[in-house]
């Protein structure tokens, strides 16, 4: 995998408790992967693609850089970057990858990816 940005987060994502992910390009492209049938990963591609009609951070730099939905049997966070990047994770509640849903988040704020 040459793709700095997915090899990174294929990395991080193997972490026990994540459910599924995706990350959306500013070209719009969007790769996801489910470790879990309940939640697959076409859902999060169709969570991202939504975010296109909503998006503010991009123009604001006082919005929210994430934002995080808890639901019963775990939370879904979606991390936006002003070039464009999305991310997106489902985890599950009783795991360490809520726990570092916030370091994930921010290192992905702040890496260099390849466009």
């Amino acid at each position: 995998m040459n793709d700095p940005a997915l090899q990174w987060l294929t990395e991080r994502a193997s972490q026990p408790g994540t459910l599924a992910w995706a990350v959306r390009r500013p070209d719009g492209n969007i790769v996801s992967q489910s470790a879990d049938e309940k939640y697959p990963a076409a859902n999060l591609e169709k969570i991202l693609a939504k975010f296109d009609e909503l998006s503010t951070v991009a123009a604001d730099q006082t919005a929210p850089q994430w934002s995080t939905w808890a639901f019963e049997q775990g939370r879904i966070r979606l991390v936006e970057r002003p070039d464009g990047w999305r991310l997106a994770l489902v985890v599950h509640n009783d795991s360490a990858a809520v726990s570092g849903l916030d370091s994930l988040s921010q290192e992905f704020l702040t890496m260099s990816l390849e466009v």
